[in-house]
């Protein structure tokens, strides 16, 4: 049994020696079937003599093929990370353009249905958003769908402090503008904007765009 193990372990050594000296013998067997003299003078032979050349030729080859396969893996990488990121920049894109599509027809279909009116019932008042209100809901809205921001952020942004910033979004948090975040941030809580905030902000952008 031992026996076959060397003699498997002789065999596999062979086969990895051939395959390292195939370049080298084949570019010397080629070089002196094209150029005879040249080899000749050189020294170049394609016996058993010729192995150290071989195996110099080889290491070359070896060498060249390792660094055409790093810069092949660093390109297929970053030709990679580039599809993703525009994937991920077409996704996000999509979802605006559908949820603004949604907005519109959303807002189309309501002007098809008639307002109810009830007597002996009081009008639901409007609410009243300041411009620091605005500017927090269209800060919240800049983040993307999803992500979270807070007070200090928002309030570095604007140059305030962030009380009078956490005052506004505890007015929005209460009429449903925006939803609480788990986290904080410098002791204030995040918050992210909500669907009726994001259809809130798509409709005020609307007003100002027309």
């Amino acid at each position: 049994m031992i026996n076959n193990w060397l003699t498997t372990l002789r065999e596999f050594g062979t086969l990895i020696r051939e395959i390292y000296l195939a370049p080298g013998n084949f570019v010397l067997s080629k070089f002196a079937e094209l150029a005879p003299f040249t080899a000749a003078n050189w020294g170049v032979n394609t016996g058993g003599d010729s192995i150290v050349q071989a195996a110099i030729v080889s290491a070359f080859f070896w060498l060249l093929m390792s660094i055409i396969a790093w810069r092949l893996y660093r390109y297929c990488q970053s030709l990679l990370r580039n599809l993703v990121a525009v994937f991920h920049t077409a996704w996000y894109r999509g979802r605006q353009a559908a949820g603004s599509l949604k907005t519109r027809l959303v807002c189309r279909l309501r002007e098809f249905v008639p307002r109810r009116e009830e007597d002996g019932i009081d009008a639901v008042p409007e609410i009243d958003f300041d411009d620091l209100d605005l500017a927090v809901l269209r800060s919240a809205a800049a983040r993307g769908p999803g992500m979270a921001t807070s007070a200090p952020e928002i309030a570095e942004k604007f140059k305030l402090r962030p009380s009078q910033v956490q005052r506004s979004v505890e007015k929005l948090r209460r009429n449903k503008m925006l939803d609480t975040v788990i986290g904080t941030t410098d002791g204030f809580g995040n918050f992210r904007l909500s669907s009726s905030g994001a259809t809130f902000v798509a409709m005020w952008q609307r007003q100002h765009e027309s």
